[in-house]
């Protein structure tokens, strides 16, 4: 724990720095991290096992089941990926080890994950907006040409691109504060 030094030798702890610990918000935090994973991989589940039910409601779908599957088991792998470097940054917070510069290499991690997240949702709205298929209904003997998304979905993804580009130019920004925080620390200490 960081201390001041006092002129008798003895190292009293700096009140300031513990007030601003939150030690139980970390581990409260952490504890969240863990119910996501959990509920990332019931997630995972779930995308397959819903894809196809929703092929057996609408057969005509069937060709953009597994794309639209793979996007989605990698969309939430992303967010499974980007949890780690979050709990690598409350584990650098808890041992006041933010400022020595491995901070920085796990914000870059969550800025790939987001960036990654991005590009599926990307895939998703180009997918859904420009693949088509042919589909042949038995029943009726005829066939129709079937666009693979909706425009709710379309919706969804211009709203959820927003996001992520948002969350993106706010990680760059905290970025750059902890470069900058980096450098006065360094400049501070060659100066003491």
């Amino acid at each position: 724990m960081a201390g001041v030094d006092r002129s008798d030798g003895s190292d009293v702890p700096d009140v300031r720095l513990w007030k601003e610990y939150h030690p139980t918000a970390i581990a409260v935090l952490k504890a969240m991290i863990v119910l996501f994973e959990l509920i990332c991989l019931w997630g995972q589940c779930v995308v397959v096992v819903l894809s196809g039910d929703i092929t057996a409601m609408y057969p005509e779908l069937a060709p953009a089941r597994w794309p639209y599957a793979v996007a989605g088991l990698l969309g939430i792998l992303c967010f499974e990926v980007a949890l780690i470097p979050l709990w690598r940054l409350l584990t650098l917070v808890k041992r006041r080890d933010v400022f020595s510069g491995k901070a920085v290499r796990w914000t870059d991690a969550i800025v790939a994950c987001a960036t990654a997240e991005g590009a599926l949702v990307l895939f998703v709205l180009l997918y859904g907006s420009l693949a088509h298929a042919e589909y042949y209904d038995s029943a009726r003997g005829a066939s129709a040409d079937v666009a693979m998304g909706a425009v709710a979905m379309s919706v969804a993804c211009v709203v959820a691109l927003l996001l992520i580009a948002a969350f993106i130019l706010l990680m760059l920004v905290m970025r750059s504060l902890l470069n900058a925080a980096i450098a006065q620390r360094d400049e501070l200490e060659a100066v003491i």
